[in-house]
């Protein structure tokens, strides 16, 4: 077993993007040497919007990594950045990622929002557009296995 954790915002305006970016970068840096990660991946989807998608042990370690201080900022900052905000959790048997699509569907069908300062029309009825850019997926690893991967 598994837990699985996808979140999906999008940034209101371009001049929130570089205060998003650092606060991404910064997390991202603590998510790869949380204690119970197994591996994730983002995307950068059209229109602003970044998808997360993040496998754990347990969903405690997955809290871990929530509650620390560099995510603990950025979700802070979320509702003024973000026009759009989602997150869904569930635990699976395989240890295997799921792909985009079935991130897309169960965030429609099953997806939590979270509250931003100005939502948009399509935050309000969770009408959120599919994916499309699939070629801007990043690969992220526990810090053990990509120094694994590089000797």
């Amino acid at each position: 077993m598994c837990f699985i954790s996808i979140t999906r915002l999008r940034v209101k305006s371009f001049i929130s993007l570089p205060r998003f970016f650092v606060a991404n970068e910064a997390s991202i840096k603590v998510l790869i040497q949380t204690r119970g990660f197994v591996e994730g991946k983002e995307l950068v989807d059209k229109n602003l919007t970044f998808w997360t998608m993040t496998m754990w042990e347990a969903e405690n370690n997955m809290k871990e990594f929530r509650n620390s201080l560099p995510h603990r900022k950025a979700m802070q900052k979320l509702p003024d950045w973000c026009d759009e905000a989602s997150y869904l959790h569930w635990m699976q048997e395989e240890k295997v990622l799921p792909d985009w699509q079935t991130a897309y569907e169960k965030m429609i069908t099953e997806g939590k929002t979270t509250k931003v300062r100005f939502p948009s029309a399509n935050q309000i009825n969770k009408d959120y557009q599919p994916i499309k850019w699939t070629k801007s997926e990043r690969m992220l690893l526990p810090k053990a296995r990509m120094n694994k991967k590089s000797n």
